[in-house]
């Protein structure tokens, strides 16, 4: 299990360069995370894995999950160039063993979660990548890379079936993240018609209220409300 172990080392290392500050450095942590993570999927051990039994109970959960806090609320205001700036999510995500469960004992745990940590980690990058497009003045060819990074993890999530069964609050807050945050680069964008369709899913998922909603923290529940009430608004975006 060492292997996966270090898989969560450089994503945690990655989140603490976020929080410092240092995006190069978490972008470089969390590709060594991914590099990790596909010498894992090549390696024969797991290919055997998946044809044994795991001795742990189906219903535990062997991760534990977190995000760190990254102060990010914004006040609805308008730039020197007359734009919008709007509330963007900022809160990585931890990962890390749960010490009450047998690890060792699970062969077969790197077959299912593979998935969870390839959209977690995915994620975390595209939050680095949103970060240091942010620093670089909003370039667009910059943007444009990070709606791919993030588009990359919302295709690995949908892969996944880990979080929805043991962790679906971390799963929803993932999803609200990056439905927010790719709304406000569409914006940033120009292109207006994506960025009102991400808000529109947001307000969706808003109503719907599943839990992770509810376990929002004050700063990104009205950071997030405020961005879904200007998309909703019909001419928020010529006015911008």
């Amino acid at each position: 299990m060492n292997n996966i172990k270090a898989i969560f080392e450089y994503n945690n290392n990655g989140v603490k360069h976020i929080s410092n500050g240092s995006y190069s450095a978490a972008k470089k942590a969390f590709r060594a995370a991914l590099v990790v993570l596909k010498e894992c999927e090549d390696q024969q051990q797991y290919a055997m894995a998946i044809e044994q039994k795991s001795s742990c109970h189906p219903s535990s959960s062997p991760l534990t999950i977190d995000t760190c806090t990254i102060p990010s609320f914004r006040r609805r205001k308008r730039n020197d160039d007359g734009d919008i700036e709007h509330y963007i999510f900022r809160n990585a995500v931890l990962i890390d063993f749960d010490p009450k469960s047998d690890i060792d004992a699970d062969v077969s745990l790197y077959q299912r979660i593979s998935a969870c940590l390839t959209a977690i980690i995915i994620f975390n990058l595209s939050l680095a990548s949103h970060y240091n497009a942010e620093c670089y003045g909003w370039s667009t060819s910059e943007l444009g890379k990070v709606v791919k990074m993030y588009s990359k993890a919302w295709k690995a999530l949908h892969n996944d079936s880990w979080l929805i069964t043991h962790h679906q609050i971390y799963r929803d807050t993932i999803v609200l993240a990056m439905l927010n945050n790719m709304g406000v680069i569409f914006h940033k964008l120009a292109n207006f018609d994506k960025s009102r369709c991400c808000f529109k899913a947001l307000r969706n998922v808003f109503i719907s209220k599943p839990q992770g909603v509810l376990e929002l923290r004050p700063d990104a529940h009205n950071g997030i409300m405020m961005n879904v009430l200007f998309g909703d608004q019909p001419n928020a975006a010529s006015a911008a």
